[in-house]
């Protein structure tokens, strides 16, 4: 297959110098659920643990100016990250064009793995010379538009594996070649004395070895040392959730079905609000509340095997109303939103995973509104301290993520010395098969060896 050859000619200033850094996007859905739709399919588990090692590589590694996305789910939520890190607000770009990537198959039908960061052949991408050269014009329109109005900046643009080898082949004029694109690599192209300069094509040196975000240098211990065991908490609880995916997860789990009905009941919201659902593991409860009519739902957890089983249910559902749920990987301790930007928040099993409650319920009242709502359900201490304390232990041992569980008394203190007032507060009472709770988490069988629990919210 050819194509006219474009010189990749530029209106720029012929004296600045431009970077144009070309960024894949992180593994989506498509690429491990070939039923799923191509164009509102988040990320796997594996895309959003490579997005954060990215985010944090460029955030020590380049110092970026604009920060560019295709419109596509996966491509913004990669960028997002990325702008978190930065410090860079994202501009979707609505014009740039998508062409999904086809994966080369084996004689049963499915992708082949070993084939899956194969070059880019345009032949097999596009499957013919007009369908090609329709996308590289509209690809090319993009790119002259962003340089001319962004000389002499580095620019960052996240779009998918066929977006970056055609601005490359754009860049350079060699519409045939044929590109390796890997999810997540960067390519580099730069503007320099009137002509393109190919810098560097598919790097992934941030890959080999996760970048752990660090607690920055700070001359106060205690500062640090409360950072580091935020680290090491939040380590502890995805070490936990991770392995839940890794054995087996209930996705038809009428109890619990059960047990988030009830919630919604309680809660009571009104519709039409933006609400955040804070630890949203499988993402039952945020389909859930966009089914009861909140305008829109996002669900973040620290878990990224949740994460992708929450998304791939959000995918293979028929309710329109999925369509108003997106996910984000991120803690509950340090939101990545803007302050006052939800209706509403439901805090649901996630307090008593934490040493800092308090600091947890502050930075849920920072992104609420004035006015806004907080639901919180967890476990429900015994008032008295022995009881308590036996409780304690029994749910460390089923779930080593466990921190503790608190009297509906500290609850109380908790959520008045953040500055909120209680509208209403209710106990319930579900029952469970003692196996079938003590597996939740998929505990030790030694740890199984306790008389008695009951769980409340």
């Amino acid at each position: 297959m050819s194509t006219s050859p474009n010189t990749g000619t530029n209106t720029a200033s012929q004296s600045s110098i431009l970077r144009l850094l070309l960024i894949c996007q992180a593994e989506g859905m498509h690429s491990r659920y070939s039923e799923l739709s191509t164009e509102d399919s988040g990320l796997t588990a594996r895309g959003w643990e490579q997005t954060n090692i990215l985010a944090s590589w460029l955030a020590t590694h380049e110092k970026i100016d604009v920060l560019i996305c295709a419109p596509q789910l996966r491509s913004r939520l990669t960028a997002q990250r990325i702008g978190q890190a930065i410090g860079r607000p994202v501009v979707v770009q609505q014009d740039l064009p998508h062409q999904p990537r086809i994966f080369p198959s084996l004689p049963g039908g499915k992708p082949d793995a070993h084939f899956r960061f194969s070059p880019l052949h345009v032949e097999e991408q596009f499957g013919s010379n007009g369908a090609y050269a329709d996308f590289s014009q509209r690809m090319a329109a993009v790119l002259e538009r962003l340089i001319e109005e962004n000389a002499g900046k580095t620019i960052a643009i996240v779009m998918d594996g066929n977006g970056v080898a055609t601005a490359l082949r754009h860049s350079l004029g060699a519409p045939d070649v044929s590109i390796a694109v890997n999810h997540t690599s960067i390519s580099e192209v730069s503007w320099q004395n009137g002509r393109w300069c190919l810098m560097y094509s598919n790097r992934m040196e941030h890959m080999p070895q996760p970048v752990v975000i660090k607690a920055e240098a700070t001359n106060d211990q205690a500062a640090g040392a409360e950072a580091k065991a935020l680290e090491e908490e939040l380590t502890q609880i995805t070490r936990v959730y991770n392995r839940i995916l890794a054995s087996s997860v209930n996705l038809n789990d009428q109890g619990r079905d059960h047990r988030l009905r009830h919630l919604l009941r309680f809660a009571s919201l009104p519709s039409g609000l933006r609400v955040l659902d804070v630890g949203t593991g499988n993402g039952r409860l945020a389909l859930m509340l966009a089914e009861d009519g909140a305008r829109e739902v996002v669900g973040i957890d620290i878990s990224p095997a949740m994460l992708e089983v929450a998304e791939y249910l959000r995918a293979i559902s028929d309710a329109p109303s999925a369509q108003r749920v997106n996910y984000r990987l991120a803690s509950a301790q340090n939101l990545p939103f803007r302050s006052e930007g939800f209706d509403a928040a439901v805090c649901r099993l996630v307090l008593h995973h934490t040493h800092g409650p308090d600091a947890l319920l502050r930075e849920l009242v920072r992104v609420l509104r004035p006015g806004g709502s907080l639901i919180l359900a967890d476990l429900l201490a015994a008032d008295d301290p022995v009881r308590r304390a036996t409780q304690n232990t029994i749910e460390a041992r089923r779930n080593p993520s466990h921190v503790a569980i608190y009297t509906a008394d500290q609850y109380r203190k908790m959520v008045t010395n953040v500055g909120l007032a209680i509208d209403n507060e209710a106990v319930a009472v579900f029952e469970r098969e003692l196996e079938d709770w003590l597996s939740d988490y998929q505990s030790e069988p030694a740890n199984r060896a306790v008389h008695y629990a009951s769980l409340t919210i």
